[in-house]
């Protein structure tokens, strides 16, 4: 692609799904790519198989929780010429769907931590490189559909993800007042089938009590839409560069996005109560 610029990449959370996703379309540019994730074998297996695919990445092993493990991570990247695309993409679902009062509180703060926080700590940690390298650069936050309507039952991970895309519009509107080349998109997809896609899905072991009668039949129209999932974690992958490349600020991966987020602002527009937009 002639129009694309960046010699080194960091994704997080790309062990699987989308991370790995946007990490193998980095690096078929040519792309540098450090693979940040949690240790252990998801991560040593998304090297080997880039690795086997000719692809140049590197691994480091890192908690978004943790902001000195970040400030770690960025550490390391500097040793490799530092970061001139960062996407922060870790994420998490939590607990299975649940009424807001009734989710446990540490589950709410997990979320929060991951969701949140982790992109916090990434843009507290590179930022301040990337305007310093005075190289072109863009930053990616991966938040979802969630970030745009209303839905029940998983209030903490609508709450990160709204939070999340206030987040890139303050730091894109920010960085605008820098003389750095730096620019922001915000990643919103709809269901893709990936290992961590749905409710409860990246913590089997969870303690929560049975989900209401409610919250049960939310859970399996999520499963039924997963099944039905038309786009690919590699589609996604592929708007993720275009929307580089473009240096646009939404990412809408799906057909029928759109129509979604209008039906929701359009509550607003007529001050009508909220409701469901799945």
């Amino acid at each position: 692609m002639s129009d694309w610029h960046y010699q080194t990449a960091v994704v997080t959370g790309a062990a699987s799904g989308l991370g790995l996703a946007m990490a193998r379309a980095f690096g078929r540019l040519g792309t540098q790519v450090v693979l940040a994730d949690l240790p252990g074998a998801p991560l040593r297996q998304a090297v080997a198989h880039l690795s086997a695919e000719g692809l140049r990445v590197q691994a480091v092993a890192v908690d978004v929780t943790d902001i000195d493990s970040v400030q770690a991570l960025a550490r390391q990247v500097d040793e490799w010429g530092g970061a001139d695309v960062l996407c922060n993409n870790a994420g998490i679902t939590g607990d299975r769907p649940r009424e807001c009062w009734a989710q446990d509180p540490a589950n709410w703060r997990r979320v929060l931590d991951v969701n949140l926080l982790g992109v916090v700590h990434g843009l507290h940690a590179f930022v301040p490189r990337m305007i310093t390298s005075g190289r072109r650069c863009h930053i990616v936050n991966t938040a979802s559909m969630g970030a745009l309507i209303a839905l029940p039952y998983i209030a903490p991970y609508i709450a990160s993800k709204h939070a999340l895309l206030a987040l890139s519009q303050s730091l894109r509107l920010e960085l605008k007042q820098t003389a750095a080349d730096i620019g922001v998109s915000v990643l919103c997809p709809g269901l893709v089938n990936t290992a961590m896609t749905g409710p409860g899905r990246d913590h089997p072991d969870s303690q929560c009590a049975a989900p209401s009668d409610p919250a049960a039949a939310f859970a399996r129209q999520v499963d039924n839409a997963l099944g039905d999932a038309k786009v690919s974690a590699a589609d996604v992958a592929d708007e993720v560069v275009s929307a580089i490349c473009n240096r646009r600020f939404r990412i809408m991966t799906h057909p029928g996005s759109l129509d979604l987020a209008r039906r929701h602002w359009q509550q607003l527009l007529h001050r009508s109560n909220p409701e469901e937009c799945l």
